[in-house]
């Protein structure tokens, strides 16, 4: 009996954590804002900070993340060194084809470190 209400906790307790739990941020991104039009990505993330073409592609830089540090952060202990992070939309004639995070100034966020931005804008209609 003992062991029944053990297994009962248990499954109740995995059950309360899985509604909890959210998908990362990026996997959000990735799999959803790839192919969007940039008309889109102007919309729902403003003006970017940055902006570069390369023939047929654009890079669009937006200041508008917020560095979290994903696991224990090894490289990071536990702190990220970057506070902010920018959320880089590649564009490929005219519509999303990659989603990538760099640093403030432009540099490689550490390892460990995740770039947080308000994706949900983008995505749903």
């Amino acid at each position: 009996m003992k062991w029944a209400c053990r297994m009962a906790t248990a499954l109740a307790s995995a059950l309360m954590v899985g509604c909890a739990w959210q998908p990362d941020v990026d996997q959000i991104a990735q799999s959803r804002m790839i192919g969007l039009p940039g008309k889109r990505i102007l919309a729902c993330m403003g003006q970017p900070v940055r902006r570069r073409s390369i023939g047929a592609t654009d890079i669009w830089s937006f200041a508008v993340g917020r560095v979290r540090i994903e696991g224990e952060g090894l490289a990071t202990f536990g702190y990220p060194r970057h506070p902010l992070c920018n959320v880089v939309i590649v564009l490929t004639k005219g519509r999303v084809s990659q989603v990538e995070y760099t640093g403030p100034a432009g540099d490689p966020l550490d390892l460990g470190e995740r770039c947080d931005f308000d994706v949900v804008r983008c995505v749903e209609p």
